[in-house]
């Protein structure tokens, strides 16, 4: 692929990198001369100095031949007028980095036609999804967020004696809000029919709502985690995130916060969390207030050292594990090193989730299943397409895929069925088996690159 990348930042730098040592055609733009002649110097990249927002300077770089176009700047405005004016000038794809998306949640659509993004990656959003994963007690072997954190993917082991193991699909009685997408039966991966039994060993890969789920989890009758507590140390976005999250899973969420007109921000807006005004590194604070007792330490505030030495401390006490959330991704394995249980770095989640959409050739693919064997597919509804009016029994959609979530332009999420019309704009997240990828996103009106 010729990619062109804009920005050279810790992202960007990081992906021309990869990205050149796997033999893509690499051109970088960059208005740090010296950064730009550093990285030129050390790989096999094409280089253009300047303001990648600019059309002239994108014109320099060939943004026309551009099979994709990331733009990966620290600079949200940069990176919005290059993904618009890279798009207008002939580049295929287009990858938008934002930090801040408050105003893109709230108009989608319009930002999405209006930019010509065809995906968009926040760094927040990102590091907020990661660090929830990881405190996640409970039995599922995986857990994928999609819809921004309203429909979860999770896998669970059917075991011998389960309430569900032996029946037929058609005979369960499952939770309203969530499917059962797939099976993975000895490494083969299977989209069942309403004739097909569920069996000991069985990875069952299940789709829906977080509250759903929780619903189907507690029915299978095995043994469930302790009620899970959590204190989080930070008031930056990525904080605010992670614990709306861990409400929705009913986790008791404490949260620790140095400055005081963050701690009344959030205080106004998590209600139900406990927002203390402290110092987290304050070895007193931390035990009159029992950290050791919480199943999780997230030390994810903006400042790096702080969020390590609050880590250390809290393990230091007994607490179950830490996470701790760092800026530089060539620290990550320092800090685990350090005996950080994990540490985040949001902008290395950002680079390897591009290096996967690189890798699968598709912007769709935003999970993959037992080595490609399925994906999981998150698609905009052309407003051409040819299902837009169609009842979703009524689509056509082949065997070997699951329509398991729409998200309306309303921002409502709708567990389909049969019944259930299809409306422009609608964002589909799809369960595909790898045979009929092509199939699926054809009948939908979308050609993959």
């Amino acid at each position: 692929m010729n990619i062109l990348i804009v920005g050279l930042g810790e992202v960007g730098s990081y992906l021309a990198k990869v990205l050149s040592t796997e033999g893509h055609s690499i051109t970088v733009v960059d208005p740090d001369l010296q950064r730009m002649r550093r990285v030129a110097d050390l790989l096999d990249v094409q280089a253009v100095h300047g303001d990648g927002s600019r059309p002239d300077v994108l014109d320099r770089a060939d943004a026309h031949q551009a099979d994709l176009l990331l733009a990966v700047s620290n600079d949200d405005k940069v990176n919005m007028l290059t993904c618009l004016f890279g798009k207008r000038m002939g580049a295929k794809k287009t990858v938008l980095r934002l930090r801040d998306t408050s105003a893109v949640r709230r108009s989608k659509t319009f930002f999405r036609k209006n930019l010509q993004y065809d995906l968009l990656l926040s760094l927040d959003d990102l590091a907020a999804e990661e660090v929830v994963k990881t405190v996640r007690l409970n039995q599922a072997l995986g857990v994928d967020n999609f819809a921004e954190g309203r429909v979860q993917l999770r896998r669970f082991v059917m075991q011998d004696g389960g309430v569900f193991t032996g029946q037929q699909l058609k005979d369960l009685k499952l939770p309203p809000g969530m499917l059962i997408t797939a099976i993975d039966r000895a490494h083969e991966v299977l989209v069942p029919g309403g004739g097909d039994d569920l069996r000991i060993g069985d990875e069952v890969f299940v789709l829906g709502k977080p509250k759903a789920i929780a619903a189907f989890e507690k029915k299978l009758g095995q043994k469930q985690g302790k009620p899970r507590a959590v204190v989080v140390f930070g008031g930056s976005g990525i904080a605010q995130q992670v614990c709306q999250q861990l409400q929705r899973e009913h986790v008791d969420v404490r949260v620790i916060v140095e400055d005081r007109t963050e701690a009344e921000h959030l205080s106004e807006v998590l209600k139900g969390v406990v927002v203390l005004h402290a110092d987290a590194t304050d070895l007193n604070f931390l035990q009159e207030e029992h950290v050791a007792d919480a199943d999780a330490f997230l030390g994810i505030s903006e400042e790096d050292e702080r969020n390590l030495m609050s880590c250390q401390l809290s393990k230091s006490l007994g607490v179950g594990r830490t996470v701790a959330l760092v800026q530089k991704p060539d620290y990550v394995s320092l800090y685990q090193r350090l005996g950080i249980d994990l540490a985040v770095s949001p902008r290395l989640l950002c680079a390897n989730r591009i290096l996967a959409f690189v890798r699968s050739r598709s912007i769709s693919t935003i999970a993959t299943i037992e080595e490609g064997k399925a994906e999981v597919l998150e698609i905009e509804l052309p407003a051409g397409s040819g299902l837009v009016g169609k009842k979703l029994k009524e689509a056509g959609f082949p065997r070997g895929c699951v329509v398991a979530a729409l998200t309306r332009e309303d921002g409502q999420v709708v567990i389909p069925r049969g019944d259930d019309e299809l409306h422009a704009h609608d964002q589909l997240v799809l369960f595909v088996l790898h045979r009929v990828v092509d199939q699926v996103l054809a009948l939908a009106g979308i050609v993959r690159e």
